[in-house]
């Protein structure tokens, strides 16, 4: 069975899409940010959206039940947050770095700034709502239809797998630097659960875990399961 195509919706559907933007740090600002650090808060409103040069983000979301709700990891490549930055609404969602982060911030005045390239970024913002529309609804549909211990062999194949486009033939591309508790709210299980379908995985030599991260294997192995 192959890797569901959907499960980091934000990071997916943007990929293909934000080259352009990468190639042009002039264009909005860029910002360093220790791990820890609040991009923005849910239920407040932010009128910037950004793009990840380098690091990892996180969207959560706090339940009406009080429980907090891991919703996607972004990684190097993913614009996020333009949504709210052009309707002016408050943000449905918290975004905070998981690690020491480079983004560039970008004001929705910053593209009609861009001269001749205005146009060309705009279509990119575009086709990034789009497809992550897109992917959203695939996701919203496996959630429905997969096991959650499918679901959690999919998004550390996932995750490796973009790693290390960005980090070829490096060990750290096969670490995942997320606790139990959050892959388990990833993948719609309890920590308890995570830990039990990690300790499986280890048995079949596909994982390794460690205090801090879980390493990786064997990719592949995973993808088949």
């Amino acid at each position: 069975m192959s890797p569901h195509p959907t499960i980091l919706a934000s990071w997916d559907a943007c990929l293909g899409h934000t080259a352009e933007w990468l190639a042009t740090p002039s264009l909005g600002q860029v910002r360093q940010m220790t791990a820890g650090t609040l991009l923005y808060a849910q239920g407040m409103p932010h009128r910037c959206f950004y793009l990840i040069r380098e690091g990892y983000v996180q969207c959560a979301m706090l339940h009406g039940s009080g429980r907090r709700l891991l919703l996607e990891l972004m990684g190097p490549g993913t614009m996020f947050g333009e949504g709210a930055a052009f309707d002016g609404l408050p943000r449905y969602v918290d975004a905070q770095a998981v690690t020491d982060v480079v983004v560039s911030a970008y004001a929705p005045e910053d593209i009609v700034g861009a001269g001749e390239r205005a146009t060309a970024l705009m279509a990119d913002i575009i086709r990034i709502m789009a497809s992550k529309q897109r992917v959203l609804a695939s996701k919203l549909l496996a959630f429905n239809s997969e096991d959650p211990e499918e679901r959690l062999r999919h998004l550390l194949h996932k995750l490796v797998s973009v790693q290390r486009r960005a980090s070829p033939d490096t060990a750290r591309a096969r670490q995942v630097w997320l606790s139990q508790e959050n892959l388990g709210e990833m993948c719609g299980m309890s920590r308890i659960s995570a830990a039990r379908a990690l300790r499986r995985l280890a048995e079949l030599g596909l994982v390794r875990t460690h205090p801090r991260f879980v390493e990786v294997l064997d990719p592949a192995g995973l993808a088949v399961g």
